[in-house]
């Protein structure tokens, strides 16, 4: 197991028997973002179907639906009343709280706004675990994490033909911004409190409590926009917009949100969160093997601020 503390230099790990190994940590974080780099682009397009509140009950049910089928299959058992509540009620930030605000968000700007929004992630758990733990934020660490934002802007923003400033403009645009970036700062928080109780439980079990919560709030969310008129459920919905509505679900909630708390077992919060800034690198890998799409000078330049900062964080990571 590993036992995180918040001492001066953000999180460090104690490793102790029955760790994963680091590289399968990496390798699960990376994962994560490959899932929410491609599910994003589902979403986006799933929301010309369905209302914002509504897709993200589709997607959370489909979700916890494969989450609780896994706990019966493994045959986890539930911890006693009071811990489950608290674990659970981690998942009202993430994906409760941090999806109700940013659907809604990616309906009113670009996917590419979005996810440079929410790259700034990183930046707000560093500063979460500050404020909450007293952690010390290394200059260096806020360097190499400044460069993985950068290069996030400009792999998605720096798109063919399309001016850089394109997805700047539209008073729509700066309130999507705006929910996304709040989305944004729950899901630090998210990441902050599930960092103490992902030593306690395993991974799927966590991942489900977590996800039935959210899903629970998005409910209620659903209900009040329904009540008041401004979403309604659609009337009639073509069989392969429903298949992307539940494989995004599957995909950018229970393997996404799965994997990352895998990760987060072995690497500190700090790090983890890094490791988001290459989710756009692998929806530009996506559109180039499956669509054919070119990338430019500058994104390419960009794919390697991003990986050069991701190795800058891990290279003083191991060296603390």
């Amino acid at each position: 197991m590993c036992i995180p503390e918040w001492d001066c230099c953000e999180v460090t790990v104690v490793s102790t028997h029955g760790a994963i190994s680091l590289p399968m940590a990496y390798a699960a974080m990376l994962g994560s973002a490959a899932c929410w780099g491609g599910a994003t682009v589902m979403t986006k397009g799933a929301l010309d179907s369905f209302g914002p509140f509504t897709l993200l009950v589709l997607q959370l049910t489909a979700s916890v639906a494969v989450l609780w089928l896994a706990v019966a299959v493994l045959r986890l058992r539930l911890p006693s009343i009071g811990a489950t509540v608290r674990t659970s009620s981690t998942g009202l930030l993430e994906p409760g709280l941090a999806y109700a605000l940013g659907v809604p968000g990616l309906a009113l700007t670009t996917a590419s706004n979005a996810t440079v929004v929410a790259s700034l992630e990183p930046v707000f758990i560093l500063i979460l675990a500050w404020l909450l733990f007293g952690a010390v934020i290394r200059r260096l660490s806020m360097l190499a994490i400044a460069l993985s934002i950068v290069g996030v802007a400009l792999v998605s923003l720096a798109r063919p033909g399309i001016p850089l400033q394109t997805s700047f403009t539209g008073s729509e645009t700066v309130q999507g911004d705006a929910l996304v970036l709040l989305g944004t700062l729950f899901a630090a928080l998210y990441v902050i409190s599930s960092s103490r109780l992902v030593q306690a439980m395993p991974a799927t079990l966590l991942t489900a409590l977590q996800q039935t919560a959210g899903l629970a709030l998005t409910v209620g969310f659903l209900a009040f926009a329904l009540a008041i008129g401004s979403e309604t459920l659609p009337v009639r919905v073509a069989p392969g917009m429903l298949s992307l509505a539940i494989a995004s679900g599957v995909i950018q909630y229970a393997l996404a949100f799965w994997l990352y708390i895998v990760g987060l077992k072995r690497i500190p919060p700090g790090v983890a969160g890094l490791f988001l800034t290459t989710t756009p690198v692998f929806g530009i890998l996506g559109g180039i093997v499956f669509l054919g799409e070119r990338i430019t000078s500058l994104q390419l330049f960009g794919v390697g601020l991003v990986v050069f900062g991701l190795c800058w964080v891990l290279s003083l990571e191991r060296r603390t």
